[in-house]
């Protein structure tokens, strides 16, 4: 079973990964745009707000037939074929505009609220990708473990299946064996199953396949928090996530809704200034030309529009209580992401030492197995059991670890903080690269 690979063979650590996610990453990129794009919202909100200039030109040709009367009573007729042309000039500036002026402030929470949800996508693709490539890790340590038990489980086999032949070792001893052989060679396809999928997870955000990682260091250690108190970190998911301050601004947004549906109900006062140039004949007479400019203000109240207004306002008003509600749920949801990170941080810690503990523990019931199976007060089925405590012990050892660097991390991007300096702690854990297994 091979490894998913196509373009040429990438050797990245975490803080590689990350320069590069940024690069080119797909949905990163996406995300970039979409930041782009909203902070467009600024300069059309102000546009409604400066002068308008606009011309307008036209030009006629006339082809038709006179009849008149003449001096006699008699209609006579008479073709005409004559042209007029002319072009207007003019400016608009807003005076007094309730709906513009809430555009505008409109337009300045929506570029805002782009940056916020821009930080959010920044967030979130750090910790997405952390998160993937440690899939990849595990999956790769595991295939390792469980072709060490594999490997552990046919060395038993081969034993019970000489000592059988020797004629101390009975059935039940090479029956038992191959069942765990049997058993380890189905996990070890299911963990090369993962790992496929776990690579392409992770191609999926790159942009691009990754055959060689940085796998953890021996030496791992854990460091305090920057606060051990859960407060400190409720405050700062209140006034730094980025998710939150987002639904903030998409809640000043509705509010300035209501402002613009409430401008239905004034009047709107402009300056509008202009030139118009025309020449044109006509029926009576020929090579008329005109040319003049005004100043002046223009006047405008809706006085009744079909309840419209009216109907806005009350639609704008639900949809800023909609918002209101959904910031304080979105509040609630960060805090209790950042309770739950906190406490797999602080439980984390204590958990690695005991399954350290349990690593040593259980590779010396392997030898206290095999000790007593020679000395008749152990059986082979004891020996079995404790290689299976071994794996168990050092994969559940290996999952904690990067649990706790996760935890770490995610704790940090729910109080808004994560940055390349995270990435690099993350990163000073790995160590020396290796070729993915597959």
């Amino acid at each position: 079973m091979g490894s998913i690979a196509a373009a040429p063979v990438k050797a990245l650590d975490l803080e590689q990964a990350w320069t590069l996610l940024q690069q080119q990453g797909p949905r990163y990129q996406a995300a970039i745009h979409e930041r782009n794009a909203g902070e467009e919202h600024r300069a059309i909100g102000r546009a409604g707000l400066l002068p308008s200039v606009s011309l307008s030109a036209y030009h006629n040709e006339n082809r038709g037939t006179l009849k008149q009367p003449d001096v006699s009573g008699q209609l006579v007729s008479s073709d005409l074929d004559y042209s007029s042309q002319a072009a207007t000039l003019q400016l608009r500036q807003p005076l007094f505009n309730k709906q513009k002026m809430a555009e505008f402030r409109q337009g300045d929470h929506r570029a805002e609220q782009s940056g916020a949800v821009f930080d959010a996508r920044h967030q979130e693709a750090a910790v997405q990708l952390a998160e993937r490539y440690f899939d990849v890790l595990l999956a790769h340590e595991t295939i390792g473990l469980a072709e060490a038990k594999l490997n552990a489980f046919q060395q038993q086999h081969d034993e019970a299946q000489r000592r059988f032949e020797l004629g101390d070792g009975t059935v039940i001893d090479v029956d038992q064996a191959i069942a765990r052989q049997d058993l380890a060679e189905a996990e070890l396809i299911e963990a090369q199953d993962r790992m496929m999928v776990a690579q392409q997870l992770l191609q999926e955000l790159l942009g691009e396949p990754l055959q060689q990682l940085a796998i953890l260091n021996d030496d791992f250690h854990t460091s305090g928090l920057q606060s051990d108190a859960l407060d400190v970190w409720l405050d700062k998911v209140l006034s730094a996530n980025p998710v939150i301050l987002s639904r903030r601004l998409e809640s000043a947004v509705a509010n300035e809704e209501i402002n613009l549906a409430r401008s239905g109900h004034w009047p709107t006062l402009d300056l509008v200034m202009g030139y118009t140039a025309n020449e044109s004949d006509s029926v009576t007479s020929r090579e008329q030309r005109q040319e003049y400019g005004w100043l002046g203000v223009e006047f405008r109240m809706q006085l009744y529009s079909g309840g419209l207004s009216s109907a806005q306002v009350r639609q704008a008003a639900a949809g800023y209580e909609q918002s209101y509600h959904t910031l304080r749920a979105t509040q609630e949801e960060m805090r209790t992401i950042a309770t739950r990170e906190f406490r797999r941080v602080q439980s984390n810690e204590a958990r690695l030492k005991a399954l350290e503990k349990a690593v040593l523990s259980s590779e010396r019931a392997v030898l206290s197995s095999r000790r007593g199976f020679m000395s008749g007060t152990s059986t082979n089925l004891d020996i079995l059991n404790a290689e299976e405590q071994v794996f168990i012990a050092k994969r559940d050892l290996l999952e904690a670890k990067v649990g706790y660097l996760l935890s770490r991390l995610r704790l940090n991007a729910v109080a808004g903080e994560v940055g390349v300096d995270d990435i690099r702690q993350l990163n000073a854990y790995l160590g020396p690269v290796t070729s993915v297994r597959s």
